[in-house]
């Protein structure tokens, strides 16, 4: 196909042939002949370029409002000039336009932004080549489907204070059987310290509660759900807040209207909640799931944030994570029957 530096290559070709068959054929051997030339060289330097290989690199995951690098790698055994184009759903924001490049043994970056959570499709890709002279194009088009999982955005979250907040307040001491009291070790919850036993024995002594070991594990439930136009906020919060109580030990569950993970503190754990959140929509749980959640996330209409409720205390977010869980007293059940802290 001509570009249209081709067309008006040949438009001017077409009058200076008219010019030219006026004052003999010299003339026109003269202008024509430098005109058919390019003409020719073009089409068939194109006509004989064959569809370039192409290798995309998309990683595989990322997390709301971050940029991530897609990269095309093109192998061909003649390289020639040309622009590529890529193709993006709306969830991936591309501020560039088409890249113009050498196509042959290249690399092509594209910088893209993820805008929206869920599954974003990449894809296809379009190169346009010319010929040496800029007269003809060709289009190749590689029907490549790849997809980035978009994981909500995680804030970061006073850890160490909310976290052990949240513990105290939530975290069940009651399901831990209790089993016998044993000297204090460096590294061992203060919670767990029998403070009666302690003060019989000498300074610096103190005799800490031995839980059952397959009782051990703490588990914290969070229910997330949001009304139309606040399921951001509620998956980032949700996100951010998992994310705090997993990085110190705690075996964490989320549920949200499109399903379930059930509490673990496994490596993979994490995957498996961000990758729920991702596919989070608006709407309420049932109320069941309601009842038994340790913390609910909300995201009413009427509020800019997402809201916290955990242990008859309702809060932002935003005093949440810098740290405002820790104004309320906790209140741990006690599973020896001694007097709660």
């Amino acid at each position: 196909m001509l570009t249209r530096r081709g067309g008006a290559f040949v438009a001017v070709g077409i009058a200076g042939f008219a010019l030219a068959w006026s004052f003999g054929a010299r003339s026109l051997n003269a202008v024509v002949g430098p005109i058919l030339v390019a003409l020719l060289v073009g089409y068939i330097q194109l006509k004989r370029t064959s569809h370039p290989q192409l290798d995309v690199s998309v990683p595989s995951v990322g997390s709301r409002e971050d940029e991530v690098t897609i990269t095309l790698d093109f192998s061909a055994p003649d390289p020639f000039a040309g622009t590529v184009e890529l193709e993006l759903d709306d969830g991936l924001e591309y501020d560039g336009g088409p890249v113009k490049s050498s196509i042959g043994e290249t690399t092509v970056e594209f910088d893209v932004r993820l805008a929206k959570r869920g599954e974003q499709s990449i894809g296809p890709v379009r190169i346009v080549g010319k010929d040496v002279f800029g007269l003809f194009k060709r289009t190749f088009t590689h029907q490549v489907r790849e997809t980035i999982l978009v994981f909500p955005r995680i804030r970061p979250v006073d850890g160490d204070a909310t976290v052990r907040a949240l513990q105290d307040a939530h975290v069940n001491a009651a399901r831990r059987e209790f089993e016998q009291l044993r000297e204090y070790q460096t590294g061992d919850p203060l919670r767990d310290v029998h403070w009666k036993s302690s003060a019989k024995r000498p300074v610096g002594e103190m005799l800490v509660r031995q839980f059952e070991a397959q009782a051990e594990s703490e588990r914290i439930e969070i229910v997330a759900e949001a009304n139309a136009g606040r399921v951001d906020t509620v998956a980032d919060a949700t996100a951010s807040i998992a994310s705090a109580l997993l990085d110190g030990g705690v075996a964490v569950g989320v549920t949200t209207p499109e399903g379930r993970v059930a509490p673990d503190g496994a490596t993979e754990q994490r995957t498996k909640i961000l990758t729920l959140l991702a596919h989070m929509e608006s709407g309420r749980v049932h109320e069941r799931e309601r009842a038994r959640a340790d913390v609910l996330v909300r995201g009413p209409t009427d509020r800019e944030h997402a809201e916290i409720q955990w242990g008859g205390d309702t809060m932002s977010f935003d005093e949440f994570a810098s740290g405002g869980a820790r104004t309320t007293a906790p209140h741990t059940a006690r599973a020896d029957g001694g007097e709660t802290r």
